[in-house]
């Protein structure tokens, strides 16, 4: 079974973070498209993309690629080539979403010479509305291996308390793990602790938030530093 206990982040936009991610240790490495790069340098980034594959390839993690709902043509084109091993769809929301993306990811993979469903998705649950239709979001599809929570949109869309935790965090990650069982597919998270900010952790509170992860039944997190690796690696071991 493919080992997927950390997820680093990475911006598609920066060939010298990619160089590092590769080397890392890293169990997946997400080049990302839409939350990382300035609206500036997207284009420039997805021009690039297959280069930053092969990059990311090199060190023998699986490389996911991190797009947007929005703009789901322009980001699955630059980015589904050979060596591609899904995607994550950030701020997802609904089933249509997913639904669009399939039909993409079923033409460029005929297109580009890739073996049908070889694409496969992670949807990033990061706000209200998404987490709502969590359970149709993950059986929209055969592709969608994993369901995942974005803290920092979360903070933005709910309430927080005044301890800077989200007032429903602790529901909405125990929520996703009974989610994820029914629909069959992968919980990705760790518990994180006020006053982190979650994927810039240091390594000492990240293994502690994956360990708590764990205990819930999380079976991997993303994390945006390259330090926080081996502490995931550690706590999903």
């Amino acid at each position: 079974m493919t080992k997927r206990r950390s997820w680093l982040l990475v911006p598609a936009s920066r060939p010298d973070g990619i160089e590092r991610a590769a080397r890392s240790g890293a169990d997946v490495v997400v080049l990302d498209l839409a939350e990382l790069v300035v609206e500036a340098d997207r284009e420039a980034a997805r021009a690039a993309f297959a280069d930053s594959l092969r990059t990311a390839n090199a060190g023998g993690a699986e490389v996911f690629a991190q797009v947007d709902p929005t703009a789901l043509h322009d980001d699955l084109g630059a980015c589904v080539h050979p060596g591609l091993a899904g995607v994550v769809i950030t701020r997802a929301e609904s089933t249509g979403e997913i639904v669009e993306a399939d039909a993409l990811l079923s033409r460029l993979e005929s297109e580009r010479g890739i073996a049908h469903g070889t694409v496969q998705i992670v949807a990033a649950l990061e706000t209200a509305r998404g987490n709502h239709a969590a359970y149709e979001i993950a059986s929209a599809s055969p592709r969608v291996v994993a369901l995942t929570l974005g803290r920092a949109d979360l903070i933005m869309d709910l309430r927080a308390e005044p301890s800077d935790e989200i007032h429903l965090l602790a529901f909405l990650m125990q929520r996703l793990i009974i989610v994820a069982g029914a629909a069959r597919v992968t919980p990705l998270g760790a518990w994180w602790r006020a006053p982190d900010r979650g994927l810039y952790a240091t390594a000492d509170n990240t293994y502690a938030a994956g360990q708590r992860g764990r205990a819930i039944g999380f079976k991997g997190a993303l994390c945006l530093v390259e330090q926080q690796v081996a502490a995931l690696n550690r706590a999903y071991g």
